[in-house]
Parts: structure tokens; C-alpha cells; sequence
């Protein structure tokens, strides 16, 4: 059973994300609205600006990382 999951481990990704869009279908048009006003708007700066906020913490740390493997190889 665990090697099947790893072996579609991909295909089964999808099948989930699938299922989940499938599952908020029927919420979208009052997300909309919400969107829309003042605080959906600011609720969305705040969602951005954290993704931005993680890649970029994310970059520098793989940046370090390959530094002290550099480091260490030499």
C-alpha cells in the first residue's frame, strides 16, 4: 500500500486539489462580494504581503545553506 502512494504520489496530489475546488465551488460567489469590500481587500494585502514576506525568507535560506555547503567543501 505505501509504495502504490508513493508511486502516485503526484496523481493523487491532484485527485485532492480536485476534490477541494470541487468542495468550495458553491462558496465562491459570496467570497466575491466579500472580496469586494474594504476589509476583503485588506485581508488580501495582508495574504500577499505574508507569501512575499515567506518566498523571500525562503530564498535567503536557501542562499545560506548553499554558503555553508560551499564553505564546508572547500
Amino acid at each position: 500500500m505505501l509504495n502504490l502512494v508513493k508511486q502516485y504520489k503526484k496523481e493523487l496530489r491532484n485527485i485532492l486539489l480536485l476534490v477541494l475546488v470541487a468542495a468550495l465551488l458553491p462558496y465562491l460567489p459570496k467570497t466575491f462580494h466579500f472580496l469586494e469590500s474594504f476589509t476583503g481587500m485588506m485581508m488580501i494585502m495582508g495574504v500577499l504581503c505574508g507569501c512575499v514576506l515567506g518566498l523571500s525568507l525562503k530564498l535567503h535560506y536557501r542562499i545560506m545553506v548553499l554558503r555553508i555547503n560551499k564553505e564546508n567543501n572547500q
